[in-house]
């Protein structure tokens, strides 16, 4: 019984160093978004929390009237700072592949509708995909690592 115990407290281990290790490529790590005209629009990080990941804005790059609050935005966002915003939560690691995540949450910070989303990792980029329902019909935004 005594080895049976210590074996399952070595598999229980294993897994937890596992999901830890496979969360931990994106804990705390800046990445840039880009526009629909392939400009860098921010640099968002990403932070774990009990083994699920969310993304902030740190720094908006494009921001030509130097605004510091989202008077175009809807929802929750409007007349509110971007920087610091969540704009992604809940992103969780795939068990069997270490660059696939899933099970995520987003939001639109101009329109306020929020969206479900998964990510995969490429080396320095992170493709995330927003998506209604179904996840053929979304949409993939590709992120570069700083």
């Amino acid at each position: 019984m005594a080895k049976f115990i210590k074996s399952f407290l070595l598999s229980a281990s294993m897994l937890v160093a596992f999901s830890a290790n496979a969360t931990d490529q994106l804990n705390n790590t800046k990445w840039v978004n880009f526009n629909e005209d392939g400009k860098p629009n921010a640099v968002l990080r990403f932070v774990e929390r009990g083994g699920k990941l969310s993304a902030k804005v740190e720094k908006v790059l494009i921001n030509p009237e130097n605004k510091t609050k989202c008077d175009e935005c809807k929802g929750k966002y409007h007349n509110k700072p971007l920087v610091g915003a969540t704009l992604i939560w809940d992103l969780e690691p795939d068990a069997s592949n270490p660059n696939v995540y899933d099970n995520g949450t987003g939001i639109d910070p101009k329109t306020g509708i929020t969206f479900s989303g998964k990510a995969k990792l490429e080396g320095d980029t992170l493709k995330l995909r927003g998506y209604k329902g179904v996840s053929f019909l979304g949409k993939t935004h590709v992120l570069k690592r700083l």
